[in-house]
């Protein structure tokens, strides 16, 4: 691969059941027809086996994460999902971004909308934001979905374990917890929705490395995601 290229590694989570779909946004040159050099999508299970990859043509700008998983995902009900991209800056300006569609098949309820998260970079070098990465936060709306939340956490190492604190905030309240994840391996940590009477607040993630990590809220009644975000970098 030419050293003039860049790469980006973003990550998801599918859970069996769901229809999921990944927009890749390329933002090409129009008239030129240029797109991302090579796009790969690896798939691993929570413990950090590797399941299995797959070399998507650059061209496809939608991908069927449920077609893509269901030759390698086998009983896991959830798996890692990392997207191997490789462009060039001259192309690019800002790195490339994934978007993402979520909804539990057959359900009535409304999709979600979300942005990739982005495990190693992913948010443009001009906004001067990437000074830091290993401090991410979640503000939590006052009026939050009902039913259990709880943080899925990616380590997307190749030969790194990674200890992340977690912190939750119920008011003054700060709660903290320790979590260990092995390289390529992926957890999902349990989140009081309310202590002491306040609601969950803030969540933040502490770690060497910058995880994959989303905020997931659950429907009381089996379980269907009704919350699907990243946590952000707001402070440099």
């Amino acid at each position: 691969m030419s050293s003039s290229l860049s790469a980006l590694l973003s990550v998801t989570f599918y859970e069996a059941g769901d229809d999921h779909l990944i927009e890749v946004v390329h933002q090409r040159d129009t008239a030129a027809r240029r797109r991302l050099a090579s796009l790969d999508v690896g798939i691993y299970a929570p413990d950090g086996r590797f399941l299995g990859s797959l070399a998507i043509d650059p061209r496809q700008e939608t991908l069927d994460l449920g077609r893509l998983a269901r030759e390698h995902q086998g009983a896991h009900p959830r798996v890692m999902v990392v997207f191997d991209t490789r462009y060039d800056e001259r192309i690019f300006p800002y790195r490339p971004h994934h978007y993402g569609y979520l909804h539990r098949r057959g359900s009535a309820a409304p999709p979600l909308y979300y942005a990739v998260n982005a495990a190693l970079g992913g948010v443009p070098d001009r906004i001067g934001a990437t000074g830091i990465n290993n401090f991410e936060t979640y503000l939590f709306r006052t009026r939050g979905v009902a039913g259990p939340h709880s943080l899925l956490l990616g380590n997307v190492s190749r030969f790194s374990p990674v200890k992340a604190q977690v912190f939750t905030y119920y008011g003054a309240t700060r709660v903290s917890l320790d979590v260990a994840i092995d390289p390529k391996a992926h957890a999902e940590v349990p989140l009081a929705a309310e202590r002491d009477g306040r609601p969950l607040e803030r969540v933040e993630v502490k770690a060497l490395f910058r995880l994959a990590s989303y905020v997931v809220g659950r429907h009381p009644d089996g379980g269907e995601l009704v919350l699907f975000d990243h946590l952000f970098t707001y402070f440099k």
